[in-house]
């Protein structure tokens, strides 16, 4: 069996529909439909992911369904959110964007992450900065281990 991938595409990044946090979404539940993804990762329910398959209007359990059975390429899963979101508005993802890009993350976890990167500054709060560097200690510990 292969060894689990972290998924360091960041929340912050988009792809051509402009979306956050869809590339993100598209690669954890590709990477679960191939029995890779970490244990712990969120693959489709709860936080950014439910938060941006509902404001797009995007049936979650089709979109899932979709990517584990299709294996599409990033474009490609594109193709099917403009085909089958019901809300894609510049106003829904500008919604999306906006949560993404400004949300903290919640206690305990920030505290948690805080204290383990050595993190004094209390304004250091946003959810995909903290997530960004628990994903790339993740990918680092998997390719270097304790080294």
């Amino acid at each position: 069996m292969q060894r689990p991938l972290v998924p360091v595409l960041s929340s912050s990044v988009t792809g051509p529909l402009g979306v956050m946090h869809l590339p993100r979404l598209w690669l954890k539940i590709l990477l679960h439909a191939r029995g890779v993804l970490p244990e712990g990762y969120r693959h489709g329910v709860g936080g950014f992911d439910e938060f941006t398959t509902s404001t797009l209007g995007i049936d979650r359990d089709a979109f899932i369904a979709y990517i584990e059975t299709a294996l599409p390429d990033y474009l490609a899963l594109e193709a099917w959110v403009r085909a089958n979101a019901a809300n894609l508005t510049p106003e829904a993802i500008a919604a999306v964007n906006a949560r993404v890009s400004s949300a903290d993350l919640p206690e305990p976890m920030l505290s948690e992450r805080r204290a383990r990167f050595g993190l004094d500054d209390p304004a250091y709060t946003k959810a995909v900065r903290l997530n960004d560097l628990d994903d790339w200690a993740g990918i680092h510990a998997a390719l270097v281990g304790g080294a």
